[in-house]
């Protein structure tokens, strides 16, 4: 509903200009001749392609995952990471409370620690594709977006054994060549339905508020165990905090699990 509207209001403010900007008018006793019809279209197709490069859940450059349907479940995922000792502390909790996550590393991160990553693996997680360096892909080739994503899967399949399924543009930003680069390497594009700006340090309560606030069934929580490539990330209100989001989801009785797994048993959408 909230991509309608804001197609919606786009295509409108569009409308509006063009109507504006093509009717004659008159300043200070002259008549002042209005843009051709053909900027007001570029006008309109270049505010598309804006709201489809900044808007998570835009269909503009194709289908993007944003949650699940019915079934009872959530998707909590984790994006920037591993960071240590935020990442073991994460996995720590999910563990005692038996809930399952999808990670989205960074390549950079992940060469950094292996092991973590086999740990998720072993624990149940999902590791999914975050790209190598966190790069802002409107910016980039198609050629650079495939091999940033394969060079992170390349590295995860080596160290895991197992291939990541799915993958999340740094920032939720994409162009045209993202979501099918990511599909070539096996990775299905998915954005979120619940950000809580964690990286902002608000305080972990305030995390938890907005965390349980979007705890409906088949949400997708993003949370950070990383911060892009900070040297010195800090995920510590968000490990203050997954506790009490953990315990809230099991109260409404949501079962916890990982992107792959939300989207075999619940469908997409």
């Amino acid at each position: 509903m909230r991509i309608v509207t804001i197609v919606v209001a786009v295509v409108a403010a569009a409308l509006a200009l063009a109507v504006m900007l093509t009717a004659p008018f008159a300043l200070a006793g002259l008549t002042l001749h209005p843009l051709r019809l053909t900027s007001v279209v570029w006008a309109l197709l270049a505010s598309i392609a804006l709201y489809g490069v900044f808007e998570r859940r835009a269909p503009v450059f194709g289908r993007i995952v944003s949650r699940g349907r019915s079934g009872g479940t959530i998707a909590i995922t984790f994006d920037d990471g591993p960071t240590e000792p935020y990442t073991t502390q994460i996995l720590d909790i999910l563990r005692d409370a038996g809930a399952r996550a999808t990670f989205f590393v960074l390549g950079a991160r992940a060469v950094t620690s292996p092991a973590t990553l086999r740990r998720a693996i072993a624990d149940g997680h999902e590791v999914g594709n975050h790209t190598w360096a966190h790069s802002a892909l409107p910016l980039c080739g198609p050629n650079f977006i495939r091999q940033t994503i394969r060079a992170t899967s390349d590295f995860v399949e080596r160290t895991t054994g197992v291939r990541p399924r799915v993958f999340r543009a740094p920032f939720g930003w994409r162009n045209p060549w993202v979501d099918r680069s990511a599909r070539r390497e096996g990775c299905e594009p998915v954005a979120w339905s619940v950000g809580v700006h964690d990286t902002d340090r608000p305080g972990a309560d305030v995390i938890a508020d907005r965390a349980i606030a979007g705890l409906r069934d088949g949400a997708i929580l993003l949370l950070h165990d990383g911060r892009s490539l900070d040297p010195e990330p800090d995920a510590s209100q968000v490990v203050a905090a997954l506790p009490r989001i953990l315990e809230e989801a099991r109260r409404r009785k949501l079962r916890m699990l990982t992107i792959s797994e939300l989207l075999d048993e619940s469908g997409r959408q």
